[in-house]
Formats: structure tokens, sequence, C-alpha cells
């Protein structure tokens, strides 16, 4: 190791570089400095700074052992080498590490070294002073020949130990003061570049994350808004102070408003929610105000085109940022809950008939005794030789009734599917003994009757049940009318392009009461108030449809009342089973 004395004769024998050498050094920084300002690939800055300081310094080979920082965070120490083969380079590689190539603290104990971390020997085979020099480690240990050695840290802006330039020559005394400083300059430049580099890697991963955020953010938008269509649910907030409504595409839809229409809650409230819901929706607003809750509930809209729909609007409260918490307003969400609503009542339609089933068949099976009973008796009467023609004739008329009570009570209102036969039915005699069967009934209510009957009346189908259809219909008109008159026509008629019969039964009642008109064919719902069960025009319906005929209503509650049924069979029924082999 040389002394400091020994290193000063090193550099008075290595004087300082002329002026056409300085020169072209310069020119040499210079290009170097605008192509590491121009390059954009860690690998091109490696290599130009390595090849620069090759030819600023005279070296005869030489190494940039570099940081490089994955897209991941990882960071992995690389190298390029100039003047080695890979042979020379392989068993030295694996142990090099970077910062044992340079010096943050140096000292005067130390090999000879300037500051800033740069290591510069003038000879590596001089005897060491102290000791010292067995200890430096470089990236050549594997080479005999080594005598100059001359190591560069390489830097960012603020310090940051990106790398090391690492020379060596056979020579001794090839690395001056001068060699220091050129390959010095080159290696800020080359900092200053993987800085710029690092940090436009940076901000391209950043921008990719971004750009990543954002899609995902319109992927998750374009699923949220594809659940909502899918849920039929709409979006809307409402500001507390304003009372004003901002609703989305779909919730505006809901409400019948036109998109971007600005509102407040309480001007729609009392646009479109049915009357008979108003309270509750009021009262679950003011409860979730009060008690800072979620708020929901389900009401009736009437909306512009005549519809009636369920909505469900549900929504949880915002508060302000104050020391006590007060609801400012609220965000949610409203869905069209109508075809739910309607498989409800169709559920609780069902229970009902369900039960009104097992009330019936029960009903059955304790009037079937009687009704044997009374069927004997009357038997045991018609057979009897004393009795009057005329007397005959009504027991007949009873025989035949209570044969059809009979069928009803098997037929348990309606649940019971008849199996007899169908038959030829002459309608025409049937509705005039249907007529004179209530004859005494229409007599109680001073009501009339006027059958007005086309020929060829004939159609094909179950006796019984096309007698409880008319005698519905006839029942429901004499228990409408009171000292007026009921009018039956049947004709003759082609519907669609099928033959059949139709048969208007018309009264001057009262008329049906147009919120019951779109009802009036389910089950339960009557306007006799306690003397109806609601299940006569729903059986009658069923009967009618089953025999592929229909039933249409026409009534008015402005004078003149009154309503009309029409009922179009066919002559033969629809349904093949039905039709007489």
């Amino acid at each position: 190791m040389m002394t400091d004395s020994q290193s000063a004769a090193s550099f008075t024998s290595n004087p300082p570089l002329g002026m056409p050498d300085r020169e072209r050094a310069l020119r040499l920084l210079i290009e170097t400095g605008l192509m590491l300002a121009s390059e954009r690939s860690l690998e091109a800055i490696t290599h130009c700074t390595l090849e620069a300081g090759m030819k600023l310094c005279g070296a005869q080979f030489g190494l940039f052992v570099y940081l490089e920082t994955t897209a991941d965070g990882e960071t992995h120490q690389l190298c390029k080498f100039s003047g080695l083969d890979n042979a020379q380079m392989r068993s030295t590689l694996p142990f090099l590490q970077l910062d044992q190539l340079v010096s943050e603290h140096p000292s005067a104990d130390d090999i000879p070294m300037r500051t800033r971390g740069i290591v510069r020997v003038v000879d590596m085979q001089a005897p060491p002073s102290d000791g010292s020099s067995a200890a430096l480690v470089t990236p050549f240990r594997s080479l005999p020949a080594l005598r100059s050695y001359l190591a560069v840290p390489v830097r960012s802006r603020t310090g940051e130990l990106f790398g090391a330039l690492a020379y060596g020559h056979a020579e001794p005394g090839i690395f001056a003061m001068d060699c220091e400083e050129l390959v010095a300059t080159i290696a800020s430049q080359a900092g200053g570049a993987i800085e710029n580099f690092r940090l436009g890697a940076t901000l391209t991963r950043e921008i990719e994350i971004a750009d990543q955020a954002r899609s995902l953010q319109r992927e998750t938008a374009s699923r949220l808004h594809q659940a909502l269509e899918a849920a039929h649910l709409g979006t809307w907030s409402w500001d507390r102070a304003t009372d004003l409504l901002d609703l989305d595409e779909h919730a505006a839809r809901l409400f019948g408003v036109p998109a971007g229409t600005v509102i407040t809650r309480t001007a729609l409230r009392e646009r479109i929610v049915v009357p008979e819901d108003l309270a509750a929706t009021f009262d679950s607003l003011e409860r979730s105000l009060d008690l800072g809750e979620n708020y929901f509930a389900e009401y009736r809209i009437d909306l512009a085109d005549g519809r009636r729909t369920w909505v469900a609007a549900s929504a949880v409260p915002i508060f302000n940022s104050g020391p006590q918490a007060v609801v400012t307003g609220m965000v949610g969400n409203v869905q069209d809950i109508t075809a739910r609503k309607m498989q409800e009542q169709a559920l609780r339609d069902s229970e009902k008939l369900a039960a009104t089933g097992r009330l019936a068949a029960t009903i059955a099976h304790e009037i079937n005794n009687p009704l044997e009973a009374i069927t004997n008796l009357i038997y045991l009467a018609r057979t009897d030789s004393d009795v009057s023609p005329s007397v005959q004739h009504l027991l007949d008329t009873a025989d035949t009734e209570l044969a059809r009570v009979s069928q009803i009570a098997q037929q348990t209102l309606g649940f019971y599917r008849d199996t007899t036969r169908p038959v030829s039915i002459d309608l025409g005699k049937q509705l005039a003994s249907t007529v004179d069967l209530f004859q005494r009934k229409m007599s109680s209510k001073a009501v009339t009757c006027t059958l007005d009957l086309g020929p060829d009346l004939i159609i094909t189908g179950l006796q019984g049940e096309i007698r409880q259809v008319f005698s519905n219909l006839i029942v429901n008109a004499i228990d409408a009318s009171a000292n007026s008159n009921i009018h039956i026509r049947a004709r003759r008629h082609r519907h669609s392009g099928v033959d059949g019969i139709s048969v208007l039964v018309s009264d001057h009642g009262a008329g049906v009461p147009e919120h019951v008109r779109s009802q009036l064919f389910t089950p339960f719902v009557t306007t006799k108030q306690s003397l109806g069960t609601g299940l006569g025009l729903w059986v009658t319906r069923g009967i009618v449809e089953k025999q592929g005929g229909s039933v249409r209503l026409r009534t008015c509650t402005e004078k003149p009342t009154g309503t009309i049924f029409r009922v179009f069979l066919p002559v033969r029924p629809a349904d093949p089973k039905m039709n007489p082999a």
C-alpha cells in the first residue's frame, strides 16, 4: 500500500490531461450527458455510462454494479461489465456487494480514497503500510494482473445509492486525479439519468394504476347499473333542508316523472301516492328522522297512464358533522314490487280457498245423509198413485233440483271437478227452468224477468255446471234489483270464427262500483256485504273458460244505472275431452 507521499509522487508521474486530451474529454462528457438525458432504458443508461467511463480514464476493464427495482417493488442487484469475459467474472459476481465497492466515511487509516465514497488505488500490488490493503474488496479479485483501481459511486440528487462504477488496469498509476473527477462527473450524469428513469417508471406505473382504478370504477359502475336494472331498483337522495329529491333514471321512471326533473318530496308524494297510503308514508319518514333509523315504506302510487303500482322505498339517514347528530337527508333506493304484492295476494287467496274447500268438503260430507233421505222420500211420494198430476210435477222439479243440490255439495263450491259426461243442452229450456226456480225470490223483491230466446240454442257441455253459471248470474241480478225488471237475451252468435251462443243478463240495479270492477272475478270479492261469499262470479268465470267461452261485464253507476253480463259459450267445448264420443 502506498503512503500519502507515495501517492503524491505517483500523481506527479502521471500529470493532468493536456489541452487536446481535456477538450476530447469535455466533448465526450457533453455527448454522454446528452445521450443519457435522452435514454429511457436502464440497460442503455448503464451501458453508455460504463463505456464513457472506460474512455475517460483509459481503463482496460470496467464494471457497473447497479440496482433495479421491479414493478412489484422488489430490488435486484445487476452487473454490466466491459473488457472481461463471462468466465472471468463468473466466480466474482455472486460474492459482489455494492456497499463494499465504495466508502461513505474515509479516515486516515483507510486505503487511499477521496471523499464522496470514491476509492482510488495507485498500485494494488504495492506492499501495504498498515495492512489495510489486504482487506480491500474489489470486483476484480480474481484478476492477478490488477494494479490500478478506481471505484466511483452513482447516486441520486438526494444521495441515494443507485450503483457503482469500478475500473481496473494491469499497470500502476493509470488513474490520476483528473480521471477521478471525470468519472465522478459521468457517475453524476448517470445518477440523474437513472433517477429520471425511475421517476418515469414510477409515473408510468401510477398512470397504469390510475387507469386500472378508473377501469375498475367504470366496470363496477356498469355492474351496479346492470344489477339495479335487473332488480328493477332506482336510487334517490333527499335533502331535508330544501326537500328536493334527486332521482336517477330508473327511479324517475318508476315514479312516472321525466329524468332530471327537479321536484320536492312533498310535491311528488301528493301527486302520485294513493291517498289511503299517505299517512303511513309520512309516519315512516317522521319516525326515521326522529330516531335516526333506516327508512322503509311500501305504498301504492297512481301513474299518469292510469296504472296503479306498488313500490318499496328504503334509505339510510345522513347526519351532520356537529356534536349533536341531526339527520340532514337520506340516500336510498326504490323498487317496483307490484308482482310481489300480486303473488302475496294470490297466496292469501289460495289459503282462503283451501280453507273454504276444507269447510265445503266437511259440509258436503255432513249433508249427504239428509240428502239421501230426502231423495228417497221424494221417490216414494212420486210413486204414490194418490198424488195428483200437479203435485207430481212439483215433485219432479224438486227431485231435479235436489239432484243439483247434491252435485253442488259434491263439487264443494267449485273445487270438485265434474266427472259427468258432456251432453247436448238446450240452453233456452235451461234458462227458462232456472228463471222458474227463482220465481219466489223475484216475487219477494217485486222483480220481473223478461226472456228473449232465439232458436237453435243447443250446445254441448256439463249440464250441472252450465246451470250453475246462469243461476249465479240471475241470483246476482235479482239481488241487485228491486221493483225493476231483469232481461235475459240469448242468440246464436259467431265470435272470432267460433260458433256459439251469446247470453245477456241485464238488470237495472245500482251498478258495480269502479274500485270493485277490476277485481270482480277474483275470489272473495263481493258487493253484498255479509250476504255474499265472493265466490259466485269466480266460479262462473272458471266454468265458462273451461268450456272455451268468455264472460264480460258492462256497468253504469250513473242514471240510468244497471249492469249487463255477456256470456259466450261455444257450441262445442274447446277441450276435446269434453266432447262426447
